[in-house]
């Protein structure tokens, strides 16, 4: 009988054009990608042989060598093409983060195993006794009753693959799930087929679609490869650490976050910020030089080695070497780069016990670990308060602002030429219930980072307001309150409107509040800054520039908004005694004095500070000298005691 090879040859056209597409989009990392090309390359192997088999009996002539020949051919592929079924079964444990199980699991490498020695055992056998196929002297091949046999085992590997999929359904998406299934019932199908009518070897082509399907969708390289670096990318980290946390499984990682990467980025270029990203890698995979560590590039200088492996002295080890690799030189294009990193092993469940726990640590890692240039156990620190703080950053801002856990204070500002407290600036406080009062200067810039901050800082402007109303500043001496706006409150397109509505809503004068705002070095709209502060200010709301001197501050900007008052940083104070800061202070004071502005300095804390600011021309001293902040009903007493004296 005549046997059509049409579907064979073009079943190797398109895995040899897989195979090809596979390595020029870089998916030849990590396991599943290995076991992959594995399988796509024993499934090539079989369409070979299965040509070799059907097509050589046509042209050789009818001789013992030639008898031997085609039993080779035929050997080979029974070999190749049982293979493919327990390796697909070896790639579905690996893309649902189950290799460790099957590791570990002896049950599940007899379960695997038996069927697969069953066949090596048949195809063996054979050879003495012909009981699986024979091939006569006409080169003619006939199946024999051990066929059945063989068949048997494969529906087992099969039977076993569909199980191994139920079984870790939750583990990946729907779509994958299906895709994932779809080998087996096309399997089937091509088996059927061929059984039926022999003259049709479709049974490789029937095992190349699903292989199309899943390049297609499962090992897309844009959902787990990062392109700039080559590694794995932050989604596939996420993805990996939620997978095997939620199955309850052991994993160690090393992660690893460079301090002065906008730096690094910035001297190197575009291009060749991504060899330097592409290097880090290379040398992490050299490090660590086994398939069961993954690397991941999380994005702006960070990565992360994964491992199930419990090997603590093995992965210590990695993380050492690691250390010293990221502390040594690095040239890149004849650039040389040295830079500072933070770095911490980390353990879970142990250090770390759930997927939440995990993403904010590597999002407040920065904070979270002091040391630079060093390797940190995340076991010796995860027990301070600082460190709890910290890592749950995010949870202890939503807590407060669903508890109203924020206390608004208030330091007094001190007038020179009136020699009164005349003002005094908003401070916001947190104080949680389980760690008590948290420092601004870590709340605020994470909720920044999270976007918590435009809650907080409605909080903030309908409380102090609110307070305005019910308290006569007059009575006081005061007259007006300062507020301090965030940089992302500024950019607020309804800012204007929004604080005028809680003004009218609450019948407080506008000349009442005093609007801070801080320069910054982070990119930003500044068109819709000033278009906000210009139209705050000509409704008659007072506009003060806070933290003038922190290095960002632009003399042309300061010329185009309606600043009523520049605040000098207290780190005007701090270096005071600095070769030439006084220089320094002496222009700057001239500078905005020729420019109408009013001028007061913060962080004053001696008398000497006081005097000598008093003496170079400020208007008004804030700080510690004075008064620290007061809660609502300290600082209206403070007020009233200080206007008896």
């Amino acid at each position: 009988m005549v046997r059509i090879i049409t579907f064979d040859i073009c079943s190797l056209l398109t895995l040899a054009i897989l195979l090809l597409s596979i390595f020029l989009r870089k998916l030849t990392r990590g396991k599943s990608n290995v076991l992959y090309i594995l399988l796509i390359v024993i499934v090539f192997l079989s369409g070979v042989f299965d040509i070799l088999r059907v097509y050589m009996p046509l042209r050789l002539p009818y001789t013992r060598n030639s008898q031997i020949q085609i039993y080779v051919y035929n050997y080979l592929y029974f070999i190749t093409r049982n293979l493919s079924t327990p390796v697909y079964i070896l790639f579905i444990f690996s893309v649902c983060g189950m290799w460790h199980e099957f590791n570990k699991d002896v049950l599940l490498k007899i379960t695997w195993g038996v069927p697969v020695i069953a066949i090596i055992f048949l195809i063996v056998m054979n050879i003495p006794v012909h009981k699986l196929f024979v091939i006569t002297e006409n080169l003619e091949y006939v199946r024999g009753p051990w066929l059945m046999y063989m068949r048997i085992c494969a529906v087992w590997i099969l039977a076993y693959s569909v199980i191994c999929l139920l079984f870790n359904r939750q583990m990946i998406s729907r779509q994958k799930f299906f895709l994932l299934l779809s080998l087996c019932p096309i399997n089937v199908i091509g088996v059927l087929i061929q059984q039926y009518w022999p003259k049709y070897l479709v049974e490789i082509l029937c095992t190349t679609f699903p292989l199309i399907f899943i390049s297609i969708a499962v090992q897309k390289p844009e959902e787990i490869i990062d392109m700039t670096s080559g590694s794995l990318n932050f989604q596939a980290y996420k993805d990996e650490i939620k997978r095997n946390l939620a199955a309850k499984r052991k994993l160690h990682f090393i992660i690893v976050k460079i301090i002065d990467y906008d730096i690094i980025r910035n001297t190197l270029g575009k291009e060749n910020i991504t060899i330097f990203l592409s290097h880090v890698v290379r040398g992490l995979y050299t490090i660590c030089n086994n398939d069961e560590y993954d690397v991941y590039y999380l994005g702006n200088g960070g990565f992360s080695i994964l491992t199930l492996r419990d090997n603590s002295e093995e992965i210590e080890q990695i993380a050492l070497k690691t250390r010293n690799f990221f502390a040594g030189k690095h040239e890149i294009n004849n650039i040389n780069i040295m830079f500072d990193f933070k770095m911490c092993f980390v353990r879970c469940p142990e250090d770390l016990k759930d997927y939440d726990a995990v993403m904010n640590f590597d999002k407040n890692i920065m904070s979270s670990i002091i040391a630079k240039n060093t390797l940190v156990y995340l076991k010796e620190i995860s027990n301070s308060s600082d460190f709890q703080i910290s890592n749950q950053i995010d949870r202890i801002i939503q807590q407060a602002i669903k508890y109203n856990q924020f206390e608004m204070y208030f330091q007094p500002v001190y007038d020179i030429k009136a020699r009164q407290f005349v003002s005094a600036e908003a401070l916001i406080r947190l104080n949680n219930s389980e760690y008590g009062f948290i420092s601004p200067s870590v709340f605020i810039p994470a909720a920044e980072k999270s976007g918590a901050i435009h809650e907080i800082g409605d909080f903030v402007l309908e409380d102090v307001i609110s307070f305005v109303a019910e308290n006569n500043l007059d009575e006081l001496g005061l007259k007006y309150i300062e507020i301090n706006l965030s940089v992302s409150q500024c950019i607020e397109n309804n800012l204007s409107e929004k604080i005028m509505d809680l003004l009218t809503r609450y019948k407080v004068n506008p000349e009442k509040i005093n609007l801070e705002i801080t320069e910054t070095s982070q990119e930003v709209n500044y068109n819709v800054i000033e278009q906000n502060i210009t139209s705050l200010s000509q409704n008659g709301i007072l506009i003060s520039l806070d933290d003038y001197g922190t290095g960002y501050s632009n003399i042309l900007r300061i010329t185009r908004l309606p600043l009523d008052l520049i605040k000098l940083d207290k780190s005007f104070v701090d270096e005071l005694e600095k070769p030439g800061m006084k220089t320094v202070i002496n222009e700057t004071v001239s500078m905005l004095k020729k420019m109408n502005k009013q001028i007061l300095i913060e962080g004053v804390e001696t008398y000497e500070d006081f005097d000598y600011f008093r003496n170079a021309g400020c208007d008004f001293v804030q700080g510690f000298y004075f008064s620290k902040p007061l809660s609502k009903a300290d600082f209206i007493e403070f007020m009233r005691s200080s206007r008896d004296e």
